[in-house]
């Protein structure tokens, strides 16, 4: 950047070779530039004017002394005129008035003279001389010549004065000129560059000095565009050493930066590992066969892993089938169905297969206990408020019938005759801050040939979008499924997600996402009769 700012500042400034003042001042090389001109000028000028007035008067004393002249020899031409001399004398000596006049003289037909008057000019000097011939008026006989002599000292002395007069003028207009642009380069030209080189030493030295100068005129203007290359270079040295700043802070934290990639990339394989053991949980849905006819899974976590859990067992002529929705997403919703897997297995284990509404209320009392929320509340920051919403479905195949307890979750049915939810009880599991659920309905339904059954975590109703940004909700999910109605339930859960995508747009999901959907192996009974107990025939809104 230094570089740079030198560069720029002898590029401007033309790098003066000493502070001290100019040999040669500008006002005098304009001075000395402009006078040849200016005095060139006035001269042809002055000298054209006395030119045009020196010819104009000579050709008006020439008419002058050719009409005196014409009237003289007309006035003597009488045919005894050279008889008498007094006769064409005083008409002769009339011309002395003439303040012109410098000689006349009168010569017969024979050149011979015969009067004079006046003094002769002297060979070579200017005088205007008129010649006419005296015509005898009555026999138009050439009777003798008048000649006239006229002075041209009075032209030359005028012009003589109008050059004297025109030296003056320049003599005067120079003194003026050198003056006026002595003081005007001066005040306008000198002393504002003066100024500019003085701040481009400063500027130099870092001293960065603006200039103030009128932006009315060029000065101004590069006066202007000075400051603006001092505001660059002023820029140009703070983003320097910001930038070496920077670079000292960048060089210091490099060594942090690879750590902290190389840890960064230690947790996500972590949590990319604990993925693969999160999805190991999950049951297969093959389990269940031959009990159930088709059964799919959707298990789309917010973030690499996820807080919602499914388990599906087939034990003692009985499928299971469990969701739970856990408290968060990511690795603390992933901790929460690491917890609820091992209590539901520990349930399993000691009680076999028992009714859907003894799994859940067992499972609410371990997880309080395994998360230590029996216990009075310590106040402090560690204490636990977790909880899952969970469903479970128990298929007995013996009989046919679906018997279903839920705790925040509902159980969707989609049949020949439409969409209907049974409802589970609008408590959760767990969370210090809510009481036990209590008693849990269990709900009975006989299965029909044709019904398919549907498990789905908040996640799945909860995006935002459409026209109006609202959430998707369940009336549109029961529309949805009623639409697919026909397809395989994997095609079901495809063209489902499908739909949510096109609905959420540009908005980003906010939650885990997880459906389970099976349809039973089974006759059925006999139309007819009621299929449901204890369930509503429409989705909650």
């Amino acid at each position: 950047m230094t570089e740079k700012r030198e560069t720029l500042t002898g590029a401007v400034i033309g790098r003066p070779p000493a502070a001290g003042a100019p040999k040669r001042s500008l006002a005098a090389k304009l001075f000395r530039r402009t006078l040849p001109v200016v005095m060139l000028i006035v001269l042809l000028i002055q000298g054209s004017i006395a030119w045009i007035t020196w010819t104009d008067q000579r050709r008006a004393l020439e008419r002058r002394a050719g009409v005196l002249t014409d009237l003289t020899a007309a006035a003597i031409a009488t045919p005894l005129w050279y008889l008498d001399r007094t006769v064409f004398e005083p008409q002769v000596e009339a011309l002395v008035s003439d303040r012109g006049f410098r000689y006349a003289r009168v010569l017969n037909d024979n050149d011979e003279m015969l009067f004079e008057t006046g003094t002769p000019p002297e060979a070579g000097r200017g005088a205007i001389t008129v010649s006419r011939e005296i015509i005898e008026p009555q026999g138009h006989i050439k009777a003798g010549t008048l000649e006239v002599v006229f002075a041209t000292d009075e032209l030359n002395r005028i012009a003589i004065l109008q050059v004297a007069t025109a030296a003056f003028a320049v003599l005067l207009l120079t003194g003026a000129l050198s003056i006026t642009v002595q003081f005007a380069m001066r005040r306008l030209v000198v002393q504002p560059l003066g100024r500019m080189l003085r701040a481009m030493r400063q500027v130099e030295h870092k001293s960065w000095t603006t200039l103030d100068e009128p932006a009315d005129d060029e000065l101004g203007q590069a006066a202007a565009a000075f400051n603006r290359m001092v505001a660059g270079l002023r820029a140009g040295d703070d983003a320097r050493r910001l930038l070496e700043a920077l670079q000292d802070a960048q060089a210091a934290l490099v060594e942090k930066n690879v750590e902290l990639e190389t840890a960064n990339h230690q947790v996500m394989e972590s949590i990319r590992y604990a993925r693969r053991i999160q999805e190991g949980i999950l049951p297969d849905p093959a389990v269940l066969a031959p009990a159930m006819a088709d059964v799919a899974l959707l298990w789309e976590p917010l973030d690499v892993v996820g807080g919602d859990y499914c388990w599906m067992e087939r034990r003692d002529g009985k499928c299971l089938i469990l969701l739970a929705d856990c408290t968060g997403h990511g690795v603390p919703g992933a901790f929460m169905t690491l917890v609820v897997a091992s209590e539901l297995q520990a349930i399993l284990d000691v009680a076999g297969v028992p009714e859907p509404d003894q799994i859940l209320g067992a499972l609410d009392r371990r997880l309080r206990m395994r998360l230590r929320q029996d216990r009075p509340d310590p106040g402090g920051r560690d204490a636990s408020d977790d909880g899952v919403d969970a469903a479970v479905c128990i298929y007995d195949e013996a009989t046919g019938t679906i018997a279903f307890a839920g705790a925040g979750l509902s159980l969707t049915v989609v049949g020949p005759d439409g969409v209907s939810s049974i409802t589970g009880v609008r408590r959760s599991l767990g969370y210090r801050s809510l009481p036990p659920p209590g008693r849990i309905p269990v709900h009975l339904h006989q299965v029909r040939p044709g019904e398919s059954f549907h498990l789905w975590t908040d996640g799945v109703t909860d995006h935002v979008g459409g026209p109006s940004r609202r959430l998707f909700g369940r009336r549109r999910m029961a529309a949805l499924l009623a639409t697919h109605a026909h397809l395989p339930l994997a095609e079901r859960l495809q063209a489902l997600t499908v739909a949510l995508d096109e609905w959420r747009g540009t908005e980003a999901r906010r939650d885990d996402m997880t459906m389970v959907a099976f349809r039973p192996q089974t006759a059925g009974p006999p139309a007819g009769g009621d299929p449901v107990t204890n369930s509503s025939n429409a989705p909650n809104p």
